[in-house]
């Protein structure tokens, strides 16, 4: 894992609590200047992301959030270097994000849990991917058949990287990632941990792939680090208490 010259800057657009909120904070453990956007009606959640030291002065108290709002936010941050986004808010608020972030030309990575019809219209824009087994099956049957969506994982992320230039990365648990860019596809491992709790593996992964990103790595390098991160995560009880720390993974990447 490199050493950026400074901080990356990450925006995170999701809900309070959720994923890729608790993405945001495996993002700030690992060095990374987070910005949240999103909706937080538990107050004790959204404090509880600010002592990790995330900046919550884009996140309304409210249960809803407007699309131009978000597109505002995500043009003023300075030295941006990538976008995560959770479809946990409405479609016009994902599209913002995923299209401002196209705009700015950097980096966005778009977790679709839930699956929502907004994703698929958004795929020509780039955005990085990141269903499990079951969201891709879902987003595949949505796009072409329910017989596509039975093809084995490997054969579904083909066809949904097909239908655009953006790369698509499967989640599969012990089973590592799939990850469909560049018109082919290739597993990488999972990093090989006694499995305690997998609870935090997705948001590690979600938190690390969006810094390195950010810091301009290459997306199979930055994804390989990221797989690390997620199985430090799976190796630890607790969901947020297990995402690792810059050292932790730098440690582990040097064993």
């Amino acid at each position: 894992m490199s050493e950026p010259a400074g901080a990356p800057v990450v925006a995170v657009v999701g809900a309070v609590p959720g994923t890729v909120a608790d993405a945001a904070v495996a993002a700030v453990r690992l060095g990374a200047e987070v910005r949240v956007v999103g909706t937080a009606t538990d107050s004790r959640a959204r404090d509880d992301l600010a002592a990790e030291g995330a900046d919550m002065g884009a996140v309304t108290t409210d249960d809803h959030l407007d699309a131009d709002p978000v597109r505002h936010t995500l043009e003023a941050i300075g030295g941006l270097g990538a976008v995560l986004v959770g479809t946990d808010q409405s479609a016009a608020v994902v599209a913002a994000a995923v299209g401002t972030a196209a705009q700015r030309r950097v980096p966005c990575v778009l977790d679709p849990d839930p699956v929502i019809p907004t994703v698929l219209g958004l795929l020509d824009l780039g955005a990085v991917l990141t269903p499990d087994e079951g969201e891709l099956a879902d987003l595949v049957r949505r796009g072409a058949s329910p017989e596509a969506a039975q093809r084995p994982p490997a054969e579904a992320a083909a066809t949904l990287h097909s239908w655009s230039t953006a790369p698509v990365v499967v989640t599969l648990g012990a089973d590592g990632v799939l990850l469909a860019a560049d018109g082919r596809v290739r597993r990488l491992s999972a990093h090989p941990v006694e499995v305690v709790d997998p609870t935090g593996a997705k948001s590690a992964l979600l938190g690390a792939l969006a810094t390195l990103l950010a810091a301009g790595e290459d997306l199979e390098d930055a994804l390989g680090v990221a797989v690390v991160a997620a199985g430090l995560a799976a190796g630890a009880a607790g969901g947020r208490t297990s995402l690792p720390t810059g050292d932790a993974l730098q440690a582990a990447l040097e064993e």
